[in-house]
């Protein structure tokens, strides 16, 4: 599964020097020891990735560093600073609204929805699927409680979304599908488990206690999550004049069935996404025997959860 053309590499940095009249900060960085441990291949220093097993010659990352001048560097970090702190103020506003029917919006701006264009190439993104569990027993059993249980929650976790940058592809009637479109994929890919997680804390700590306060049905998860190249693809039947615009990628399947083999309150993520993550993440990641390649169509594709 791994793509040679990508290569995500953590660096630790130390300041050596700041001019405040020039604002030019001078640095050095250093590979991150969490992430590599330095190893002498045939006379060649090198650092071995711990986590994928890859191994960079000193002298190769050099020359990468040479080359890198001029390429942009990005930060597309949350509007959300706390989520245990958010969650104690959505809880409140939940609350209020259950009783009043008036929604009041968080201080944590959330972008706008936007609509998703991809040219004919396609692009990287990473996609978050996310289930309510039992949701038919709950709907069977109140179907107007699940209902406005099932409003907050939309609400809820799509601001969400948007306060990480991330856009609704659809919703499914139980949960919804999210995703991430951002210059870097490293961005990208680390908000799409921060943001997996977020769900699960506000979900667990502002929503569910509005909810039960209210006599309604508190609600459980799971979340699925993947990275991979989207296409869209336009449909179209002649004899009725129905036409759709989807979104075709083989990293959107793949999250929307790992995300069928979460437990409640767990995200699970492929390894493609894996492959992409800050050592901060994949040191809380730990793969999973789930048996997933063949629904898949690979002899092999690990699974892991993120705690």
């Amino acid at each position: 599964m791994r793509n040679p053309s990508y290569c995500r590499m953590d660096f630790v940095q130390e300041v050596i020097s700041m001019d405040e009249a020039t604002r030019i900060v001078r640095f050095k960085v250093k590979p991150d020891p969490r992430r590599y441990e330095i190893i002498d291949r045939d006379g060649i220093r090198c650092y071995r990735d711990k986590y994928l097993d890859d191994i960079i010659p000193e002298n190769v990352l050099r020359e990468a560093f040479l080359k890198s001048a001029g390429i942009p560097v990005y930060s597309d970090p949350p509007t959300i600073g706390n989520a245990l702190e958010y969650a104690a103020n959505r809880r409140d506003a939940v609350e209020a609204e259950l009783k009043t029917g008036v929604f009041t919006p968080p201080e944590s701006k959330a972008d706008a929805h936007h609509t998703l264009h991809l040219d004919d190439s396609g692009r990287y993104l990473t996609f978050l699927s996310v289930d309510i569990c039992g949701s038919t027993k709950l709907r069977v059993r109140d179907e107007e409680a699940f209902d406005r249980a099932y409003k907050i929650f939309v609400q809820e976790l799509g601001t969400v979304v948007g306060q990480f940058h991330g856009t609704i592809l659809t919703l499914t009637g139980d949960g919804f599908i999210a995703y991430l479109d951002h210059p870097s994929i490293n961005t990208q890919c680390d908000n799409a488990i921060d943001m997996g997680l977020t769900f699960i804390a506000i979900l667990e700590t502002g929503i569910n206690p509005a909810l039960e306060l209210a006599k309604l049905p508190t609600i459980s998860i799971r979340v699925g999550a993947d990275h991979g190249i989207a296409i869209q693809a336009a449909y179209n039947i002649p004899t009725t004049g129905f036409s759709d615009l989807s979104v075709r990628s083989d990293a959107l399947n793949r999250c929307v069935k790992i995300q069928g083999e979460a437990g409640d309150n767990q995200l699970l993520i492929g390894r493609e996404l894996y492959e992409r993550l800050h050592v901060q993440w994949l040191e809380r990641c730990v793969e999973q025997k789930i048996k997933i390649a063949k629904k898949l169509g690979f002899d092999e594709y690990p699974v892991y959860s993120v705690k």
